[in-house]
């Protein structure tokens, strides 16, 4: 089955487009040369505000959050205890980052991103280590059954 593709839908993109720029160009007296290339400045914008936010958590969030979880992980051995620790970590610092923004708000996104990888963290590795227990028990139960029905016979 062959999926047929909305060609018309893209020119209708464009015209709308096309027709928004010159309403623009007309409506503040400026040309169109103009009102597209402040368009182009704002593409440009936005996909270096994007790059710009990939290689913050790239290089300050993920090596922040790693470090904090290696602290944590070094200081409580009990996992349930260190899952709790960790969400509460993340949730502090979502709220200190939320806060921040009235007072510094350069620091702010930072902060906020490392507290969503550290509830991020968290619920990775909690869900791995629910899956590890429960394969445990039911190993254990495959187990028991075993044994009990060769006591049967």
């Amino acid at each position: 089955m062959e999926r047929k593709r909305k060609w018309w839908l893209w020119l209708i993109i464009a015209f709308a487009c096309m027709i928004t720029a010159f309403a623009l160009a007309e409506l503040t007296g400026t040309s169109i040369g103009s009102v597209f290339g402040w368009g182009l400045f704002g593409v440009l914008g936005l996909v270096v505000l994007v790059l710009g936010l990939a290689l913050t958590g790239l290089f300050i969030v993920v090596p922040s959050a790693a470090i904090i979880r290696w602290l944590v992980a070094a200081f409580i051995s009990n996992r349930e205890i260190r899952y709790i620790t960790l969400g509460s970590l993340g949730f502090s610092s979502i709220m200190a980052g939320w806060i921040l923004t009235t007072r510094q708000a350069g620091w702010s996104l930072i902060v906020v991103m490392v507290g969503f990888a550290l509830g991020c963290l968290t619920g990775v590795e909690y869900e791995q280590h629910s899956l590890s227990s429960s394969n445990e028990s039911a190993r254990r139960l495959e187990q028991v059954s075993g044994t009990d029905n060769r006591r049967d016979v």
